[in-house]
């Protein structure tokens, strides 16, 4: 059996033919098109608050909301520019310079996952972060969503490209329709979404000539370290939650560096046969992994796995190695929060990172334990938690209002304290962080 990458695809919404009729009638725009997807109004956001128990003290719902699907242009790995879709959310009648926040999503397969379609998770966020007061921006990656292939998941120059380009045409969509974007940048991502965040500082940092500038960033259990501490993870596990994401990765990476020549020397049957076809968009993780073993070792052929595991200069090897993300030194507020009960994407993903940032010599990064618990719940607090310290960090516009007069503005006074994952707790704690009426926050530090 010959691997084919065009046949499990073909049923994508935008087709090659127009995606090039599109390049040649906008090749003076990178955003092919866009569409308001929709609005929320300041009891809808309340509404979003109250149904998903968020604490207060994720923000205050200053704005209301419009939700845009965009499609753009950006290179792909070989440099050719391919159809990429993604997310803007943007908040309504702001009357001053307002910062931008980059949201990277955790992994996707299915395209109706994908942020640009706000039928997930990633909506709430984009919904609660631009009624604070942020310009949202949210990369489907290359080949989720509306985009032309296949996804590169987990491919680091890729996932930057795709994440710089929707802040750059982000600001300039946003500038369009009203609203005056800072210079401030902040980008958070959890898992998948852990890993694009740091590939994307780490590009912006060293591109001088995108000039944009990183305000802070928050990456969340991402598997920064993917040739060592996540393949030792899966090496030595005898279960893993989701086996679906190592063909992922396998399937991602041949498509980018042509790992093999023929599916049957790398996986056994029968996942040599159909495996690759449930990558396609149609299918998601959970329908994938109902269809493999526990132990995604298990579906490789023996000597294919056992030349992984001898050969210095193997190319899977090798191309896990040029995926790890944390060989650089940030010169941005960096925190890393991840929990140490991570079942999926393990802790030591964050301590190698952490050490050699400060190895290094960097002076504003800092890694959050979130505690012992796994990877789907962790996700909740430590979103939280990312978005609590941005805010500190960020210059929101005030909300206009009409009769100033009538605006009744209570003492400050403290309404509770938590800890730097925004949960709320009266115990001792080393940083706490508190909450005013006002909206402000502060954070105190404890020293023994």
């Amino acid at each position: 059996m010959t691997f084919n990458y065009i046949y499990p695809f073909y049923l994508k919404k935008i087709t090659y033919l127009i995606l090039l009729f599109f390049i040649y009638i906008y090749s003076f725009s990178q955003i092919i098109s866009y569409e308001l997807i929709e609005s929320w109004t300041l009891e809808d956001v309340q509404d979003i608050y109250d149904s998903n128990s968020f604490p207060e003290n994720t923000g205050q719902i200053n704005f209301e909301v419009d939700g845009y699907k965009i499609l753009y242009l950006t290179p792909n790995h070989n440099g050719n520019l391919v159809l990429c879709s993604g997310a803007i959310y943007l908040p309504k009648a702001t009357t001053c310079p307002t910062p931008v926040l980059s949201w990277q999503h955790g992994t996707a397969v299915k395209d109706s996952a994908a942020p640009s379609n706000m039928k997930s998770n990633n909506k709430r966020i984009g919904v609660i972060g631009a009624s604070h007061g942020y310009i949202v921006t949210m990369s489907d990656f290359i080949g989720l969503g509306e985009g032309i292939g296949f996804h590169n998941y987990v491919h680091a120059d890729t996932e930057a490209s795709s994440i710089i380009d929707l802040i750059i045409f982000g600001k300039d969509f946003a500038y369009d329709k009203g609203v005056m974007p800072s210079e401030q940048l902040f980008l958070m991502g959890y898992s998948q979404g852990g890993h694009a965040t740091m590939a994307a500082v780490k590009e912006i940092q060293e591109n001088d000539s995108l000039n944009i500038q990183v305000t802070g960033s928050v990456p969340m259990a991402g598997p920064y370290s993917m040739s060592e501490a996540q393949t030792d993870m899966l090496n030595n596990a005898i279960e893993y939650p989701n086996p679906g994401y190592l063909p992922y990765v396998l399937f991602g990476y041949h498509n980018i560096y042509n790992l093999f020549s023929n599916i049957n020397d790398v996986l056994i049957e029968p996942y040599s046969q159909y495996l690759f076809s449930m990558y396609s968009g149609e299918y998601n993780m959970t329908e994938i992994n109902e269809t493999l073993p526990v132990n995604p070792i298990d579906i490789f052929q023996p000597q294919y796995y056992e030349d992984f595991l001898t050969t210095e200069n193997h190319p899977f090897k090798l191309a896990l190695i040029d995926n790890d993300v944390y060989n650089f030194i940030p010169e941005s507020p960096m925190r890393l929060i991840h929990c140490n009960g991570d079942d999926n994407v393990t802790y030591e993903n964050s301590i190698i990172a952490f050490n050699y940032f400060i190895n290094g010599g960097s002076t504003d990064v800092e890694l959050w334990d979130g505690g012992n618990f796994d990877h789907s719940t962790c996700a909740f607090f430590a979103i939280i938690g990312a978005k609590i310290w941005i805010d500190s960090l960020s210059e929101i516009c005030e909300p206009y209002i009409s009769d100033i007069s009538n605006l009744h503005k209570p003492s400050k006074q403290l309404i509770y304290t938590s800890d730097i994952l925004g949960r709320k707790t009266n115990e001792f704690a080393h940083l706490k962080i508190n909450i005013y009426n006002d909206g402000s926050v502060e954070k105190e530090y404890i020293l023994d």
